[in-house]
C-alpha cells in the first residue's frame, strides 16, 4: 500500500463511520418522533451507538490505530450479528449488504492507518 492509497483508505473508513452514524441518528430521530414514547432503553442504546460511531470515526480521521481497529471490529460484529440472525430466522437481515460494504471499507481503513504510521516512522528515521 502506498501513501496515497493509505490516505484514501483512511478517508473511506472515517466517512463510512460518519455516514452510518448519521443514518442511524436520522432513523432514531424518526422512530422517536413517530412513536408514543417507546422504550427509553432502546433510545439510549441507539444514541450511544451513534456517539460511538462518531467518536471512532473522528479517531480514524485523526489516524489513531486503536480507533481504526475498534471501528472495524464494530462493523465485523454488526455483520456477524446479522449473519447469525439470518441463519436463525432463515430470512435475510435488512441492510446486511450495506454493513458488509462498511465492514470492508473500515477493515481497509485500519490497514491504511497502520500503513500511514509505518510511512511516518520510516520518514522520521530517514531524517
Amino acid at each position: 500500500m502506498n501513501v496515497k492509497s493509505a490516505y484514501n483508505a483512511i478517508y473511506g473508513a472515517w466517512l463510512t463511520g460518519f455516514v452510518i452514524g448519521a443514518l442511524t441518528l436520522i432513523q432514531t430521530g424518526v422512530v422517536i418522533f413517530f412513536s408514543d414514547g417507546g422504550e427509553r432503553k432502546e433510545t439510549v442504546l441507539a444514541f450511544a451507538s451513534v456517539a460511538i460511531l462518531f467518536a471512532l470515526s473522528y479517531g480514524v480521521w485523526r489516524r489513531n490505530k486503536i480507533c481504526a481497529v475498534l471501528l472495524a471490529v464494530y462493523f465485523v460484529f454488526q455483520v456477524g450479528g446479522m449473519a447469525v440472525s439470518w441463519i436463525q430466522s432463515r430470512t435475510a437481515a435488512g441492510g446486511v449488504l450495506l454493513y458488509f460494504i462498511a465492514m470492508s471499507l473500515c477493515l481497509n481503513g485500519a490497514r491504511g492507518v497502520f500503513a500511514h504510521h509505518r510511512f511516518t516512522r520510516i520518514k522520521a528515521e530517514g531524517l
